[in-house]
């Protein structure tokens, strides 16, 4: 049993990488509920002449800014092809607040006013989704 148990701890590894092994092993419930209790979801079609790469170089720069904000993710189109999905946008990005407040503190922030001035021109559209959570 005890080789058993090692070799599927080391099959984990070598899938999920060290990092990750630690919450994999011992996720519980609470654990995989998303860190904030508002989530601020922005999706960006860019200009085609819109160099993908610096406008999430400009986004990262930009969220390491603002302490309001709990975590983040930054992606692209997974490309699963489902009636139901869409992948036409360019970036997505993800935010989560411990409130609602702080969130109007981010949208008020000087990191963030001073991103869209400067980056407004490299998108055709953008849609905004919030949604906001109860306690766990």
């Amino acid at each position: 049993m005890n080789k058993r148990r090692t070799f599927f701890n080391k099959s984990l590894l070598s899938l999920a990488g060290l990092s990750l092994m630690p919450t994999m092993l011992k996720a519980t419930q609470k654990d995989k509920v998303i860190d904030g209790r508002f989530i601020h979801m922005v999706f960006f079609w860019l200009k085609p002449e819109t160099d993908i790469a610096a406008f999430q170089q400009a986004t990262e720069d930009f969220l390491r800014q603002v302490p309001e904000i709990v975590n983040y993710h930054l992606g692209e189109p997974a490309g699963t092809p489902r009636e139901v999905v869409n992948n036409t946008y360019s970036v997505s990005l993800v935010v989560t607040f411990a409130s609602k407040e702080d969130q109007d503190v981010y949208q008020k922030h000087q990191a963030h006013l001073k991103y869209i001035a400067e980056n407004k021109d490299k998108w055709t559209d953008v849609k905004i989704f919030d949604s906001w959570g109860k306690e766990g």
